[in-house]
């Protein structure tokens, strides 16, 4: 039998407050008489559970759960209460290193997980992957030299430059806004 997503849930770690949002928020979804029906209880104990006058124990809150989507228990508990039930994060806010290995380990086996992963360092480590791969251009920078003038009039495949006027005028614009300057986000983006 497949396993059900809210399986791999610590249930403990979701508060009073979090199982009867939960609860609210399923009976505003789908009805108090489908929620009902589904907890198997009267009007006055559903009331009672939505007012805080009875908690909202484990075995009710799996009926609850059986109902909503892991994107809808995210959007009413929160992203990191989710992370906490499912054991990524502890309570205290600190990262639970091995499990959160074993989900970057999934990205060998998800190809949405590895590009989401991909997108995400690349958004937000660019230089630092950069340094780790070994592709730093913070020792390079920008020099006119005659060889380059020689590959404008000579070697250039398309259209030589032939006119003197127009290899003075490259380097006067090179001169102005690259000589001496490394290759940088900034620099390119001006």
């Amino acid at each position: 039998m497949p396993k059900l997503w809210h399986e791999g849930l610590n249930l403990s770690k979701l508060g009073p407050e979090d199982r009867v949002r939960l609860l609210r928020y399923a009976v505003d979804r789908y009805g108090s008489d489908r929620v009902l029906e589904v907890l198997g209880v009267s009007r006055i104990t559903l009331w009672r559970l939505l007012n805080g006058k009875s908690p909202v124990d484990n075995g009710r809150l799996v009926k609850v759960l059986q109902l909503l989507t892991p994107g809808e228990f995210e959007s009413v508990v929160g992203a990191a209460k989710k992370l906490v039930a499912a054991g990524v994060l502890r309570e205290d806010g600190t990262v639970d290193y091995a499990a959160a290995l074993e989900v970057l380990a999934l990205a060998a086996r998800d190809e949405y997980l590895k590009q989401a992963l991909l997108k995400f360092t690349v958004e937000n480590f660019r230089e630092d992957l950069r340094k780790m791969l070994g592709t730093s251009l913070a020792y390079v920078a920008f020099k006119w030299e005659t060889s380059f003038e020689e590959f404008l009039r000579e070697r250039k495949k398309r259209r030589k430059v032939a006119s003197e006027g127009t290899v003075a005028y490259y380097r006067s614009l090179f001169k102005r806004y690259l000589e001496d300057k490394t290759p940088s986000e900034e620099l390119w983006s001006t």
